[in-house]
């Protein structure tokens, strides 16, 4: 049962995003009711109080303009005894005084200020009717009527001091019961305040532990090593852990950044390794498997080639042949050396003859090649331009092999050119990283050339641009330099300049030793 429960806990327990995000929303709330009841407090505080101070300044103001008013009337009733002119005036005073009383009740908010206006009302009202009827009194009644107007007044000035001393007391209670909403919301804060502080705390505390410690524990073991990563076999902690961390790493996070962009481009070149070491493989595959195919052929198709290109001699020697019938044995045998030629390429490339090292100059090879393919560039035309300041000295290489080559990018040139083309061999010697001294023999042709988007893949096996090649050519004359300790490159040029390809011998030179 106990387990049962613990696992219930488990799945139910936030996960380190979720805590994270939870505390950051309390910490937001946070801050944001304490802002909002600090703003509200100053602004509702502010508004109220100046509202509170407008309002009983304005009744103040008025009981007072009142009071003296009132005091003015008397003297008004006087002296419109006198005058028609004096009467019209009491009588636009006494309609001022009545018109401020009714305005001063309309503005008035409290209760007992309604109650004390009434009493203000009551007392203009009877000191109005006695100076109104003290105005039309005869002489001798004026003394009784005043002295009921002056009771009257002071009725109505008490009650005007009254009413200011009522908003006056009002002005301090309603100050007072702002502080009072100011100190409850002041208390409130003290309460959101400490509640954010402990959970930024907390925050900071969840961030410290669960993210920023894993993060320097994977940065202090990415600068000790591989070999400290994890802890060895019987320990339960590494041996050694460094205390701070290296010099230029102070920012765990931007350490764990280049980490993780070093990861990201070991994986890139990973990727790239990968697919290089699978490209190379289907290539090792497809070799293997046209090495089986290429001893088949030699044992299934060249015995039989062989027996009939004999025969074919014997019959050419023993036939009176006529022209056209010589044309057409000239042409069987053409093919038969193509496929000869082919056969010969298939085994070369799949079974490799070690080279027959003789100690000769590459120049007597390019002499050799010349006189071999004089026929086949007089056929096509070709007019062969051989720069040679001084035969380049003896090495060690394999002429037949070396010829091979030769052979090879003579009648790649010829077959591109076409008719009446031009090659150009150019022979020199030179030094070259890391060969040291080399032997140089760079054979240029006036052909269409090889774009640079074919000139990476002209070596590859079984790649041919001719119809009815077989791709091997230049990947047998490229192992043949390299067995030799030499290259075969491919000199970059646009579309339609020709070809210009480059071979590269090492010149070893012999060390005698004495007995």
């Amino acid at each position: 049962m106990s387990t049962a429960l613990k696992r219930i806990a488990m799945s139910v327990q936030p996960s380190l995003r979720g805590r994270v995000f939870a505390l950051l929303v309390g910490l937001t709330l946070c801050a944001c009711a304490g802002a909002t009841a600090t703003y509200w407090l100053a602004q509702h505080y502010l508004y109220a109080t100046d509202v509170l101070r407008q309002v009983n300044l304005r009744q103040q103001v008025a009981a007072l303009s009142l009071s003296e008013q009132l005091s003015g009337l008397e003297a008004d009733a006087l002296a419109a005894r006198q005058s028609d002119a004096r009467r019209t005036e009491f009588a636009a005073r006494e309609t001022a005084i009545a018109k401020d009383v009714q305005l001063l009740r309309a503005s008035e908010p409290l209760e007992a200020g309604l109650e004390i206006i009434d009493r203000m009302d009551e007392g203009v009202r009877l000191q109005s009717a006695a100076l109104r009827e003290l105005v039309d009194s005869q002489p001798g009644e004026g003394a009784f009527l005043v002295a009921i107007a002056a009771r009257h007044r002071q009725t109505a000035q008490d009650a005007a001091r009254e009413l200011f001393d009522l908003h006056t007391r009002d002005a301090d209670i309603g100050v007072s019961a702002m502080r009072s909403l100011a100190r409850t919301a002041t208390t409130a804060s003290l309460f959101v305040i400490p509640a954010g502080a402990v959970l930024g705390i907390l925050l900071g505390w969840v961030l410290l532990r669960q993210v920023l410690g894993p993060i320097r524990q994977l940065v202090l073991g990415a600068a000790l090593g591989p070999a400290h990563a994890h802890a060895a076999p019987g320990q339960s902690e590494p041996s050694a852990e460094p205390e701070a961390l290296p010099p230029g790493q102070s920012d765990e996070v931007r350490a764990v950044g280049e980490l993780v962009t070093g990861l990201l481009r070991d994986v890139d070149e990973t990727q790239a390794l990968l697919k290089e070491s699978r490209e190379h493989l289907m290539q090792a595959e497809k070799l293997a498997l046209v090495g089986r195919l290429a001893a088949g052929v030699a044992h299934s198709v060249r015995n039989p080639l062989t027996s009939v290109k004999m025969r074919l001699f014997s019959l050419e020697r023993g036939l009176d042949l006529t022209p056209g019938q010589k044309e057409d044995f000239e042409v069987i045998s053409e093919e038969i050396r193509h496929l000869d030629t082919i056969v010969r390429n298939f085994l070369e490339f799949s079974r490799p003859p070690k080279p027959k090292l003789q100690h000769m100059s590459p120049s007597d090879v390019v002499d050799m090649t010349l006189v071999l393919l004089k026929h086949r560039l007089e056929t096509y035309g070709v007019d062969v331009r051989l720069r040679r300041e001084q035969p380049l000295p003896a090495l060690d290489l394999d002429p037949e092999q070396l010829k091979e080559v030769l052979v090879n990018l003579v009648l790649n040139a010829c077959d591109a050119m076409g008719e009446n083309g031009r090659i150009e061999i150019f022979e020199h010697t030179g030094f070259m990283d890391p060969l040291g001294r080399v032997a140089v023999i760079q054979l240029t042709d006036s052909g269409p050339g090889i774009g640079p988007e074919l000139a990476e893949r002209v070596f590859q096996p079984f790649f041919s641009t001719k119809e009815e090649g077989t791709g091997l050519g230049l990947a047998i004359a490229t192992r043949i330099m390299e067995e030799h300790g030499g290259y075969l490159h491919l000199k970059p040029s646009e579309r339609g300049q020709g070809a210009c390809f480059v071979l590269v011998l090492p010149m070893r030179e012999k060390v005698w030793l004495r007995s």
